[in-house]
C-alpha cells in the first residue's frame, strides 16, 4: 500500500493522453468478415477478371459445374439476382469447376441456360484450390471493400437483404485501394 501511494506521488501531474491504436483491417479467409482471397481468371471469351480490380463493386462468386444438379437448379435464381442488381453495382462471376468439362461444353450449356453473367474458366483449378472448394455450388458475396458478406452452398432465405446491405455500403478510399 505504501509503495502504491509513493508511486502515485511520484507521477507527474500531467494528464495522461491516450494513444490511438493503429487500424488493422480484416484478415484474408473464406468466412464472412474475412477479406476475400484475390484471384485472376478469364471468361470463356478470354476476358480477364481480377477480383481486386472489382473493388468498389459487390461481387457474387459462384463455383459451379454443368453436371452438378443443385448448381443447375440454382441458375434461374442466379440470373434473377444478376438482372435485379447489376445496374446497382453487382457483378456475378460463375467460376467453373473444370472436372469432366470442356470450355466448348460449358459455353453451349451457358448459352442454353441463358447465363448472361460472366463464366470464368478455371482450367488449372487455381481459383478452386485457393477457395478450398470441396462441394458445389459454393457462393461468396463480397462487399465493395473486398470483405466476404456471405459464404455458403446456396442462396439463403433473406439473401436479398444481405445483398441490399452490401450494395448500400460506401467504400472508404483506403479500403478500395488495398
Amino acid at each position: 500500500m505504501l509503495a502504491l501511494a509513493l508511486g502515485a506521488a511520484l507521477l507527474p501531474a500531467v494528464p495522461a493522453r491516450a494513444q490511438k491504436m493503429p487500424s488493422i483491417g480484416p484478415s484474408q479467409g473464406l468466412r464472412p468478415g474475412n477479406l476475400a482471397f484475390d484471384f485472376t481468371g478469364k471468361d470463356l471469351d478470354g476476358h480477364p477478371y481480377h477480383l481486386k480490380d472489382l473493388r468498389g463493386q459487390v461481387v457474387q462468386v459462384v463455383f459451379w459445374a454443368t453436371w452438378c444438379v443443385p448448381c443447375v437448379e440454382e441458375i434461374p435464381a442466379m440470373r434473377q439476382v444478376y438482372a435485379k442488381y447489376r445496374d446497382r453495382g453487382l457483378v456475378v462471376l460463375g467460376v467453373v469447376v473444370p472436372a469432366d468439362q470442356t470450355k466448348t461444353g460449358v459455353r453451349e450449356f451457358a448459352t442454353q441456360h441463358k447465363m448472361d453473367y460472366p463464366i470464368v474458366w478455371d482450367g488449372a483449378d487455381a481459383i478452386v484450390n485457393r477457395y478450398r472448394i470441396d462441394a458445389i455450388p459454393q457462393i461468396f458475396l463480397i462487399g465493395r471493400d473486398g470483405v466476404i458478406r456471405y459464404a455458403g452452398g446456396e442462396l439463403p432465405e433473406g439473401y436479398d437483404s444481405i445483398l441490399e446491405s452490401a450494395l448500400a455500403q460506401d467504400v472508404p478510399p483506403r479500403a478500395a485501394a488495398r
